[in-house]
């Protein structure tokens, strides 16, 4: 099966998007890593500032779930800060943030035992902090530990 993929997704809203998965840079993973990094970027392809429901954010975990289940392999998603809708309680943060709960909400509602979700966070206090999400299988932990350690250590370096 090719790692490269993408999946339309038209929501019942008419919002359109494609799912993206594509192999990560090569030269960016460490070494010790000997199964693919997939970039993960969910992609709006509407002109509009969506607001989607429920329904929509759990399926598309589900077909990042699903194309793990098909690949070994570790996912990276970095939340990106476009414009997005968000509740009034939830103003104050920022849109990366606000992307970064979204995700960790979604995989806690699908009950998957047999993925991890990681989150990390790097701080940056002239732009805002990045947040990225790194999901894989449960026995592709220390490789998830392996990027999670060399982004940190970007964080600490800086």
């Amino acid at each position: 099966m090719a790692l490269t993929k993408i999946i339309p997704l038209l929501t019942k809203e008419g919002y359109e998007y494609a799912i993206k998965f594509d192999v990560f840079y090569p030269d960016a993973v460490p070494a010790s890593i000997n199964i693919p990094v997939i970039d993960i970027t969910i992609e709006l392809l509407s002109e509009v500032n969506p607001v989607n429901n429920a329904k929509t954010l759990f399926y598309i975990s589900e077909i990042i779930n699903n194309y793990m289940a098909e690949n070994d392999v570790v996912l990276y998603c970095y939340c990106d800060n476009a414009p997005i809708q968000k509740g009034k309680n939830k103003t104050d943060i920022t849109n990366q943030e606000f992307r970064s709960l979204l995700f960790i909400k979604m995989f806690e509602k699908q009950n998957n035992e047999e993925y991890l979700n990681e989150q990390i966070i790097i701080n940056d206090e002239a732009n805002g902090d990045h947040y990225i999400h790194l999901f894989s299988k449960l026995h592709n932990k220390p490789y998830i530990d392996i990027i999670a350690t060399e982004l940190q250590n970007f964080n600490n370096n800086k």
